[in-house]
């Protein structure tokens, strides 16, 4: 079976399907991805069909129409006209022409790809989504289909609804409000881990080997170096060792911050990133929530934007995170939540939530049964 990966060109709305991918690989299918050939790097070894502009261009060329930036305006007319409006106006001829030369038997494309489910809808074949993180808001998700659906009109195509509905995100870390839908799968995260065999060797910190080792990531997309500093900063006030990961864009050079204790990375897999790990502090993307939780590890949010206040707010709800308003908080904050075993144990009760919900393997075996 041919089974096309539909995403935007971003590394947290990629990273969620390399799981699906790969287990669709390992049982013999053949794969590929339909987004910017800028990312084919991070899917590797799967091929890319490119389609569509960057995501740098993609706001660029959003903000140029709307004067609105969506990086950090996400409100539903916002998100409807970037992701089903001008991503689709930016890509849809390449993608229809890409997904046809690959021959898709099954389309699997990620809740906010619009590229994808239009290329299935042309083509006549299934297609299901795949969500990166929280349930959308009603409002948020009407606003993006309605507005991909009259572009694919435009075209002359009939946008079809997807057959199931792939969910990374536990329940325990749903809204209160939430309902599951009919058709939803859930499948269990996974830390980013690379299949290129990347060695990366964590730290020694000579002479603390004793003392507690706390992880700090803004995510792949924020590029800080300031609050990076400032967290850094505040957590040199304590006894901990430091580890700063960087985002793989990272454009402003080396951290102002040095000493004995701390230890500055660019972008490594998370699951070697996590190993020895006793606190992470993060911006609450949804990747780093799920990897950090299904690892058990309790977190400090400090929110930058877009859906991370929900995310740290589900996750503090479940009392695995303190939540800060500033970067200078973060050490007083790390210190409670690892002094406090509240934090650890409800890390692990969520770790148990997610390892209950379906390898990769079964939920391919799902989509393919409901397929036929």
């Amino acid at each position: 079976m041919h089974i096309l990966f539909s995403g935007t060109p971003a590394y947290g709305h990629l990273l969620p399907l390399l799981p699906l991918e790969r287990a669709a690989r390992r049982a013999g299918h053949t794969t590929a991805f339909l987004t910017h050939s800028s990312l084919d790097g991070l899917v590797a070894p799967a091929p890319v069909r490119s389609a569509g502009a960057t995501l740098e261009d993609t706001l660029g060329a959003f903000q140029r129409r709307t004067g609105t930036n969506a990086a950090t305006d996400m409100s539903p007319a916002t998100a409807g006209e970037f992701f089903g409006g001008t991503r689709v106006d930016l890509g849809a001829d390449e993608a229809l022409v890409a997904a046809g030369d690959f021959g898709p038997d099954l389309v699997i494309a990620e809740t906010a790809d619009f590229l994808g489910p239009l290329a299935a809808s042309r083509l006549g074949v299934p297609w299901a989504s795949h969500g990166v993180g929280i349930a959308l808001d009603a409002p948020l998700a009407e606003a993006m289909w309605a507005t991909a659906a009259a572009r694919a009109t435009e075209r002359g195509i009939t946008l079809a609804r997807p057959f199931a509905s792939v969910d990374p995100w536990p329940e325990c870390l749903q809204r209160d409000d939430w309902q599951p839908p009919a058709d939803r799968v859930t499948i269990r995260p996974e830390a980013h881990g690379s299949e290129d065999g990347t060695d990366w060797q964590a730290p020694v910190f000579t002479g603390r080997e004793h003392l507690p080792r706390v992880l700090v990531t803004l995510g792949t997309i924020i590029d800080d170096n300031e609050t990076l500093t400032d967290i850094v900063a505040s957590l040199t006030e304590h006894d901990v060792n430091v580890v700063v990961a960087l985002p793989p864009s990272s454009s402003s050079g080396p951290l102002p911050v040095a000493g004995d204790g701390v230890h500055v990375t660019g972008f490594v897999p998370m699951a070697l990133l996590l190993q020895g790990v006793d606190a992470v502090v993060s911006s609450g993307g949804a990747g780093t929530v799920l990897s950090v939780l299904g690892a058990g590890i309790p977190m400090v949010i400090y929110p930058l934007g877009l859906d991370k206040p929900l995310n740290a707010e589900r996750t503090a709800a479940l009392g695995a995170a303190e939540v800060i308003g500033g970067a200078h908080e973060a050490g007083k904050a790390v210190m409670r939540v690892l002094e406090q075993p509240s934090y650890r144990a409800a890390a692990g009760s969520a770790a148990r939530h997610i390892d209950a919900m379906n390898p990769a393997e079964k939920v391919l075996s799902l989509l393919t049964d409901r397929r036929d």
